[in-house]
């Protein structure tokens, strides 16, 4: 394994914000942690342009693309990426406009996302899967869960596995736990509510037990087969941070059905 483990106490994941704050500049690259990948310009179907880090490995086949929090950029999750890669799986990392190196786009910090970050979703799905001709993995973080949700209302890109880290379930009762927690958002123009369409796919919802935020309740179907819940002494989307090899353990198993 790679240097990852010696530099995973000194990496620190974004603390949530809960509302949307990116940085352009990235405090951590992949050439910083000497990890083999190809840093890639895709285009939306709206125009903007997004930045991806592709962290290859053909040991499983299986392709993994990490939606991020509202906070930082994906420089933040690249030890996450880096932990992946070493251990055989094939890791998609991409920055939402308005984050990182990818298109300029004006935020509204007030929102709990912005319906833009899903057709970035889309183009990097769409890109993966015509890359890689598997089924892609899709894992999301805190506000990432809820790209996921909205992008699986209307897509043909067949995806399997779901991992959500930081569950925020349904954005309008979203918006009203934050309220009550002294933190007003709103939900982005032209929103539209619904359920997605891809109804029970495998999912793993990774729960901290001290989070204050997403919790087991949040869960749908949690009885159903199909459902599988993990739980770690964390807080919110910060299990990876405190307990690496254990969070990627946990996942390869939940990828490959053991």
């Amino acid at each position: 394994m790679k240097p990852i483990l010696a530099l995973i106490c000194i990496l620190l994941g974004v603390a949530p914000v809960f509302a949307i704050k990116p940085e352009k500049t990235y405090r951590y690259t992949p050439e910083q942690l000497s990890l083999e990948y190809e840093e890639l310009k895709i285009d939306t179907n709206d125009g903007a342009t997004l930045n991806i880090w592709h962290l290859p490995s053909e040991e499983t086949g299986i392709p993994v693309i990490i939606s991020q929090s509202d906070a930082g950029n994906m420089g933040y999750w690249l030890y996450m990426g880096a932990y992946f890669q070493a251990c055989g799986l094939d890791v998609w990392l991409y920055d939402y406009r308005g984050f990182g190196e990818s298109s300029d786009f004006e935020i509204d910090r007030d929102c709990l996302f912005h319906n833009e970050f899903v057709a970035d979703l889309a183009a990097v799905a769409g890109y993966v899967y015509k890359k890689t001709s598997a089924a892609p993995v899709l894992l999301g973080l805190s506000m990432g869960t809820i790209i996921i949700n909205e992008y699986l209302k209307d897509t043909d890109i067949p995806v399997t596995h779901i991992i959500y880290d930081g569950y925020a379930g349904d954005p309008a009762e979203w918006v009203n736990k934050l309220k009550a927690n002294g933190k007003d958002v709103k939900l982005p123009d032209g929103y539209l509510p619904g359920k997605h369409k891809n109804r029970r796919l495998k999912t793993l919802y990774i729960v901290g037990l001290k989070d204050g935020y997403s919790s087991a309740g949040d869960i749908p179907f949690r009885k159903s087969k199909k459902t599988t819940v993990k739980t770690f002494n964390s807080g919110h989307i910060s299990s990876f941070n405190q307990y690496p090899e254990e969070y990627t353990v946990k996942i390869l198993n939940f990828l490959i059905d053991k």
